[in-house]
Parts: structure tokens; C-alpha cells; sequence
């Protein structure tokens, strides 16, 4: 578990390492400007690759199906810097959109967020809870303030 979590380590400082500059594009993030004073959105996944969710079915005593969901999720942390690279203020909405998985502490499949909107706070940042979805692909997280918009992917492995 210690070499997961090291793992994790590594490849968080990996991505932190693809900061984007206004106008610079990569495979696996992108940024662009946009009007208004907000000028670069970093996002920053703590993980590059997770495993897809998984329902599992056990049988109970009295013949009966019980199903439960391993859930799989990283955080995902947006930085938001103004023309002269400074952090944004406090206060300043971030729109946060997920393609395939769900967005929040908990997760429902009945009811899916995939889309939320968040104050940074008074580091020009926001987090938030991002959970894989039940099946393998690339899930692409974006943010958008004021006009701005940058993405990050991270890979979705089946079990």
C-alpha cells in the first residue's frame, strides 16, 4: 500500500510539472484565455490513472443478493492565477465538469453530478472529489472562470 501511495506521490508531482502557461497545450491538459482578469486555471489531478468502479454481488445467509460498489477517486485541485501570475482571490467561481465519472464526496448513480461550481479559496484554489466511473477510457476534467478554461485527462483502468 506504502509503494501505491509513493506511486501516487510521484505521478501528482509529474503533473505538477505539466503547469500550463496561457497558450501552451499538452496531451493530457490544456489551457486557453479568455476576457476578465483570470488568465491561467491549472488542474491538477492527484492521480493520473484509476481503476473503473465495480459493483460486486454476495450472497446473504437467507438466499438473498446483496451488491456494493467499490468506489475509485482522487482529488482534483484547480489553480487560479490572474495576468501577472499571482493567485486568485477568494470568492472567484470555478465551473468544474467531469466527461465520464462523478464529481463530489459522494457519489450517486441515480442522481450523478458531473458538473459544480466552487468558490476558491484564499489561495486561488478549489478541490473537489473526483470518482471513476464502471467502465475504462479517459475521463476529462475541465474548468472554466471568467472565459478561461484548463483540462487535465486521467486514464480509467478496468479491474
Amino acid at each position: 500500500m506504502n509503494l501505491v501511495k509513493s506511486f501516487g506521490a510521484v505521478v501528482g508531482i509529474f503533473l505538477i510539472s505539466l503547469i500550463l502557461f496561457q497558450g501552451c497545450t499538452s496531451p493530457t491538459a490544456s489551457t486557453s484565455s479568455g476576457s476578465g482578469s483570470i488568465v491561467r486555471i491549472q488542474v491538477l489531478p492527484a492521480a493520473s490513472t484509476l481503476q473503473a468502479s465495480q459493483t460486486t454481488q454476495i450472497s446473504n445467509p437467507d438466499g438473498s443478493t446483496s451488491s456494493y460498489i467499490t468506489w475509485s477517486s482522487t482529488y482534483v485541485t484547480v489553480i487560479v492565477r490572474d495576468g501577472n501570475g499571482n493567485l486568485a482571490p477568494a470568492g472567484i467561481p470555478v465551473n468544474i465538469t467531469c466527461g465520464a465519472g462523478y464529481l463530489g464526496d459522494n457519489p450517486d448513480v441515480t442522481n450523478p453530478i458531473s458538473s459544480i461550481t466552487i468558490n476558491t479559496n484564499s489561495n486561488g484554489q478549489v478541490q473537489v472529489k473526483y470518482t471513476a466511473g464502471f467502465t475504462s477510457g479517459t475521463a476529462s476534467i475541465s474548468a472554466t472562470s471568467q472565459g478561461n478554461y484548463g483540462s487535465a485527462t486521467i486514464t480509467i483502468t478496468s479491474q
